[in-house]
């Protein structure tokens, strides 16, 4: 392993003695661009539509937990419960119901991306392969009128894994739509989102030895649990509109009269319905030593939440955009709430007041700014408060951000109430969470192959956590816990070198995560056939150091400390070949060649989940567009 990392290493050194050249596409502004996306925050901020990304970037990563963060924990199966391995203290303001460990595969309401397009597109994604798996992604949109859009995405996936009771399925689904008024001075967005699945649990190895001791493809073992499952269904109604204000006018061109409007700030109004249940089923199992009481061989627990938002918003911003934005947002929130967790079922009334406050500057030496509190007076978060504010400052050569935040927040409602056959608490004790963050960025601008470089140093008080015995704990202790990550590729003829490396370290034991690791990606990319296919030949490597990372109970649905096991000090290679003709991408990926190169005490994504054994993946994506 040492000779491992010190090729790869020396691989760097070399490779940033290459001289890269700058990167100039003055091509985008000469196209006849036909499909346009938006966003919500571009929405909110009155920005223009931009051109339909077509980059071809990755195709063969199509695991969402590889392609977000290449470092992760899971049981061994594309689609069972995960989380990632590089830290991140990053939380979105308000109520959270419970830790969701099939979060990444969700389709969310506020992160969807509408579309305006003179024709109709599809983007299609399927690939098939070992164990079963069918992963198919298909989004489709329309422009009913030129101002009026829909669209629907679809995402099914299923795989029965490599070993005993690993088998998993979800139905992913959102319908959304797009409409603006002829005078502009009304817009609308919506969307419905299902997400539905269930994973069989297995809870782990009985024997890690028995299951070492195996090689090839043959590797296999008994499991803890046959007859037990995990599930959840999550459905929301997302509606927003938006009221213009501003300034109109009349323009004469040529021989037309022309009614204008130019908008400096809107008034809206956000619904979002929400319904979450996560349930976890036992049907006779004998082997429940991973429990607190192993005498109870069946039972059905379920947990629910049912959140009604209704928030309005004032918004400012400029209407000059060639050298800055600036943007001003007041927002008040109520949320209605409604749990229960087994029968105990608890009403709350939650109230928010934010603010934002934003400039951005276009220009070159140019200072952006960007500021945003939060305070809640009463409900399940009451005195929740979350402060931010970044600074940014641009060159033509490199940008520099960096921020400061401090973020004090209710535990998840499931960490402070818990109600189940197997596990019971009752921590409405436990103080609030107090997160303070100092980050930064550095990044060049003036070559072709950017450079870049964060920090974050975390501070932690309160931190809430599931103990060795599976039970959420709050620390007393201080942890103060600091990440670097660095972005660099590399470019040598036709070779490409993409990089991503990463150190964490933390002072608190109970902050359990790698302290190295590696992401990287080589590659030989050639056009070929008169230019007609581009080609990808190259071989991913996944890595981190040994550290006990945290085991898996599919009660809690929580992954929890355990001081027994450790895992990592193991690459994990994948290679692929990928090509991309016209609007169609054909890839191959065989995944975790590596198999039985090393010692197979390894072998782990998660103690006693062995990561999923070597598979070949066939693979198309066709987008249909223009």
């Amino acid at each position: 392993m040492a000779r491992f990392l010190k090729i790869i290493i020396f691989t760097q050194i070399v490779l940033t003695c290459k001289i890269v050249t700058a990167q100039i596409d003055t091509s985008v502004f000469n196209r006849n661009y036909r499909t346009f996306t938006i966003t919500e925050n571009n929405i909110n901020r009155h920005e223009n539509w931009k051109v339909l990304d077509t980059s071809i970037v990755k195709n063969e990563q199509f695991h969402p937990m590889y392609a977000k963060f290449g470092l992760f924990q899971d049981l061994g199966n594309i689609g069972s419960a995960s989380q990632s391995l590089i830290f991140s203290s990053n939380r979105n303001f308000g109520y959270n119901f419970t830790q969701n460990p099939w979060n990444i595969f969700f389709f969310k309401p506020e992160e969807r991306t509408y579309y305006n397009s003179k024709s109709p597109i599809t983007d299609l994604t399927y690939v098939q392969g070992g164990v079963d798996l069918i992963y198919l992604k298909t989004k489709i949109g329309i422009n009913i009128t030129p101002r009026w859009s829909f669209g629907v995405d679809f995402f099914r996936l299923t795989s029965k894994g490599n070993f005993l009771s690993q088998k998993n399925g979800s139905y992913h689904t959102q319908a959304f739509t797009y409409y603006q008024s002829k005078n502009e001075k009304y817009a609308f967005i919506g969307n419905l989102t299902w997400n539905l699945g269930y994973n069989e649990e297995s809870g782990g190895l009985v024997s890690d030895s028995s299951f070492e001791a195996i090689t090839g493809s043959n590797k296999t073992g008994n499991v803890k649990l046959n007859k037990s499952e995990n599930g959840y269904r999550n459905r929301s109604l997302y509606i927003k509109q938006y009221f213009y204000y501003g300034k109109s006018y009349t323009k004469i061109q040529n021989e037309d009269t022309l009614n204008k409007f130019i908008s400096y700030g809107h008034f809206s109004h956000t619904l979002k319905l929400e319904d979450e249940i996560y349930y976890f089923r036992v049907n006779g199992d004998s082997n429940l030593t991973i429990f607190p009481n192993g005498l109870i061989k069946t039972f059905n627990d379920s947990i629910t939440s049912q959140t009604l938002s209704n928030k309005f918003a004032y918004t400012l911003y400029n209407t000059d955009r060639v050298n800055e934005l600036r943007f001003i947002e007041l927002a008040a929130t109520h949320q209605f709430l409604n749990t229960d967790i087994q029968t105990n079922t608890k009403y709350y009334n939650n109230v928010f007041f934010e603010g934002k406050i934003e400039r951005i500057s276009f220009k070159n030496f140019g200072i952006s700014l960007k500021g945003y509190a939060a305070y809640s007076p009463i409900g399940y978060t009451q005195n929740d408060l979350k402060i931010s504010g970044d600074i940014g400052y641009k060159t033509p050569w490199f940008l520099i951000n960096g921020g400061v935040l401090n973020n004090l927040y209710s535990p998840d409602f499931t960490f402070t109430n818990f109600n189940s056959t197997q596990f019971n608490w009752d921590n409405n004790s436990f103080n609030k969470i107090n997160v303070s963050n100092v980050n930064g960025v550095i990044e060049t601008r003036l070559f072709k192959n950017n450079f870049k470089l964060s920090f974050n140093q975390n501070l932690l008080v309160n931190w809430v956590y599931f103990g060795t015995d599976a039970k959420p704990v709050q620390s007393d202790k201080v942890a103060l816990v600091q990440t670097f990550e660095l972005e660099k590729t590399f470019k040598l003829w036709k070779f490409n070198f993409e990089n991503k490396i990463l150190f964490q370290k933390s002072s608190a034991d109970f902050i359990r995560i790698p302290e190295f690791g590696a992401v990287l990606r080589y590659y030989f990319q050639q056009l070929i056939f008169n230019k007609a296919l581009n080609l990808q030949l190259g071989f991913n490597v996944f890595y981190n150091t040994a550290f006990y990372a945290q085991a898996y109970n599919p009660a809690t649905r929580g992954f929890y400390l355990q001081n027994n096991k450790q895992i990592g000090n193991y690459p994990l290679i994948n290679v692929f070949v990928c090509g991309e003709l016209r609007h169609a991408i054909i890839f191959a990926s065989y995944e975790h060649l590596n198999q039985d190169w090393f010692k197979s005490s390894g072998f782990y994504n998660t103690p006693n989940h062995p990561l999923a054994l070597t598979t070949l993946r066939l693979g198309i994506r066709w987008r249909m567009y223009n």
